[in-house]
């Protein structure tokens, strides 16, 4: 795992510090809600000495257009480095902005296979949400409206090189979305330490993950900075167990729910998550596991009462998902590369199951 991780509440102003004195110019990748909050004025502060671009219009859940116009916008500016500022969605339009400015292709042909011929850009990632460990990760996720589908991109050269991790950029994160993002952290850990590729390292860190989030979460949500300083690092050590790990069928199967229903992504694989790990219950080759997550959440009632306690209904009714969209969501899982990864044979009516309707 190569990023260099800087942690700590308050160690926005050491950026200059810590970065390459041969990165001169820097263009900034962040979104609306960043800039205006006045974020972006204050790191652009922090790289006073420096030519500073930026790139604001990235939406969440960002889509082929945001990356190719970003990478155009990086081409005519020239950058040494890239800087991801926000969640996870900057974050990872910054990965593919570097990316295609090294390597001026389409994203979904970079995404169907096609060799890139240079390595992509430097990126730096500072995370203002406590969620996806984009910061820690070679993985980018980018949403294919044409087609309705999320596509993950994986390239060992797109980890970033630095992780600046200050819990105070999350503090101003209102309640749903400090929710939103815990939840993904997790199903980033369950599902890590259920992957068939995970091993004792991970495992423990996986764990260490569950039980800070099971344990700060919902103090998180009601804006206690102690514990929400515990989710910054939480999500940063669930990144670096998906990054040796990977996500399983969960994470998968709550695509579609966002990409045809806007569902936040973290609160899309939690809605699913009882019912996942029903099926593995049922067919999985790691009964030991489960029974340690199961004790994780005994203390809270279970999995179910612990999401309903953060006020997130498992029923997709709740979300104005129909019984007749299920087989399209099915046929866009079944196919994805983090299937095989799940400890357990899955068919299409296995996918089905979980999705309970």
């Amino acid at each position: 795992m190569p990023t260099r991780i800087h942690f700590g509440s308050g160690r926005l102003q050491e950026l200059t510090g810590l970065l390459d004195p041969a990165w001169k110019r820097i263009l900034v990748v962040s979104d609306r809600g960043v800039a205006e909050c006045g974020l972006l004025d204050r790191v652009k502060k922090e790289l006073t000495g420096r030519e500073v671009g930026s790139v604001t219009e990235i939406s969440v859940n960002p889509s082929f257009t945001d990356v190719e116009a970003g990478a155009v916008k990086a081409r005519e500016f020239q950058p040494d480095l890239i800087v991801g500022l926000g969640g996870g969605s900057p974050m990872d339009a910054a990965k593919g902005i570097a990316m295609l400015a090294a390597n001026p292709m389409r994203l979904r042909d970079l995404l169907d296979g096609l060799p890139r011929e240079r390595d992509p850009l430097p990126v730096v990632c500072i995370p203002t949400t406590s969620g996806t460990g984009s910061e820690v990760t070679p993985y980018a996720v980018f949403t294919d409206l044409e087609n309705g589908n999320k596509c993950g991109y994986a390239d060992e050269k797109i980890f970033p090189r630095l992780a600046l991790v200050d819990p105070a950029l999350t503090f101003s994160m209102p309640t749903s979305l400090v929710v939103n993002t815990g939840l993904d952290v997790l199903t980033h850990a369950l599902e890590s330490y259920l992957s068939v590729l995970a091993f004792p390292f991970t495992d423990a860190l996986a764990m260490q993950a569950l039980e800070v989030v099971t344990a700060s979460l919902p103090a998180a949500a009601a804006h206690d900075r102690s514990a929400q300083e515990k989710m910054a690092y939480a999500a940063a050590i669930a990144g670096i167990t998906i990054a040796n790990a990977g996500t399983i069928l969960l994470h998968v199967q709550a695509y579609p729910l966002t990409v045809f229903h806007g569902i936040p992504h973290g609160r899309a694989n939690a809605i699913l998550l009882p019912r996942f790990l029903d099926f593995l219950r049922r067919s999985s080759s790691v009964p030991g596991k489960l029974e340690r997550i199961d004790a994780i959440f005994a203390p809270y009632g279970g999995v179910a009462a612990f999401l309903a306690s953060l006020g997130v209904s498992t029923d997709l009714r709740d979300y104005g998902v129909q019984a007749e969209e299920i087989p399209m969501y099915v046929r866009k899982t079944i196919v994805k590369s983090d299937v095989p990864l799940t400890p357990a044979p899955v068919s299409e009516a296995d996918i089905a199951s979980i999705y309970g309707m």
